[in-house]
């Protein structure tokens, strides 16, 4: 591109690479960064909503691209406001532009979260979660599905796998914690990491549940994937990194030495709850977090318990907390 054009709708942040910033409709974690590497492989990592596909088109245009030029899609997880663009994509590219993104989050792009409504809904029960927050909840992650399209995925990354995006040569990383498939990309000559959302700059980590498709319950364990994909991540020591949210990073144990603090902060105030006796995760949720009101109360309840029950799942690991159903509902205890 001409050194000398301003560009209003990105920013070159390596040669050849550059940065589009996206609005989103929620306050948090801010809008998304989406990654555009030009040159051998025409690629971008991550999408933006499917809202906003209009403005990534106007910051492709000015570097002289549209979609049609798009060859490569590259969702770093299936979350909406990663991938809520790809089939729009992928479309207007006349089916050249291909999407790959980790195996374990193949369902959540091709299915969307509808997939998992059911899931919700009992996880939901269970936690001891009010009827009426619980189809408000459940109506809400529904309604996100607004926000994209579901899209088939041709590529299943796995870890280690080697990945041409624009003059540069990425590696997968496997990351799972925010969610069961989440993959940073690390440029190895260069020693720069796109994070997507597993290292903000800004905010605490949000190891969200990991809902099965067929269980109200998750078998895996959020909170300490999302730890040992940090100290994976920490192996590498990248000299930069370009998070989904916020601006980059250079201080980056600095920010992991924060997460570490607040998690031990987390696990002690929830036990200081359950000092009071038994408790369901909803009842200490409302105790964790009591700003939580307004119209958006029904999707803060699902984070909060979200937080919760991962830290719970941590806690029963080490033998420091118990579980049982109580009239159908699972209570808490301390051992």
């Amino acid at each position: 591109m001409n050194e000398n054009k301003k560009l209003r709708f990105s920013r070159e942040i390596y040669p050849d690479i550059y940065e589009i910033t996206l609005p989103l409709p929620m306050k948090n974690p801010g809008p998304v960064n989406v990654y555009l590497f030009t040159g051998k492989k025409i690629t971008l990592l991550d999408t933006g909503i499917l809202q906003t596909s209009g403005l990534l088109k106007k910051a492709l245009r000015e570097l002289g691209l549209d979609f049609s030029n798009i060859e490569q899609v590259i969702i770093t997880h299936g979350h909406i406001d990663h991938s809520g663009s790809a089939k729009k994509i992928v479309k207007n590219s006349r089916g050249k532009a291909t999407v790959a993104t980790h195996k374990e989050d193949v369902m959540r792009l091709e299915k969307g979260e509808g997939a998992f409504v059911i899931s919700y809904a009992k996880f939901l029960g269970l936690m001891d979660v009010p009827v009426k927050f619980r189809f408000l909840s459940v109506f809400i992650i529904a309604a996100f599905s607004l926000l994209s399209r579901k899209c088939k995925v041709d590529r299943k990354l796995l870890d280690g796998e080697i990945i041409q995006m624009g003059n540069y040569q990425g590696t997968v990383i496997d990351t799972p914690g925010h969610t069961r498939g989440h993959i940073c990309i690390y440029l190895e000559n260069e020693k720069i990491l796109f994070s997507g959302d597993h290292i903000l700059p800004h905010i605490t980590p949000n190891a969200f549940v990991m809902i099965d498709h067929q269980s109200p319950l998750p078998s895996r364990l959020s909170q300490k994937e999302y730890f040992d994909s940090i100290a994976k991540v920490e192996s590498l020591n990248p000299s930069i990194i370009y998070p989904a949210h916020g601006t980059p990073i250079d201080n980056f144990r600095e920010i992991t030495d924060m997460y570490r603090r607040f998690f031990n902060d987390r696990q002690n105030l929830i036990l200081s709850i359950l000092d009071e006796g038994e408790q369901s995760a909803y009842q200490i949720a409302r105790k964790l977090f009591p700003e939580i009101r307004g119209i958006m109360t029904p999707l803060e309840i699902f984070l909060a318990l979200s937080e919760v029950y991962t830290h719970l799942q941590v806690l029963m690991i080490d033998n420091v907390v118990s579980e049982y159903k109580k009239k159908g509902k699972l209570v808490f205890k301390k051992n």
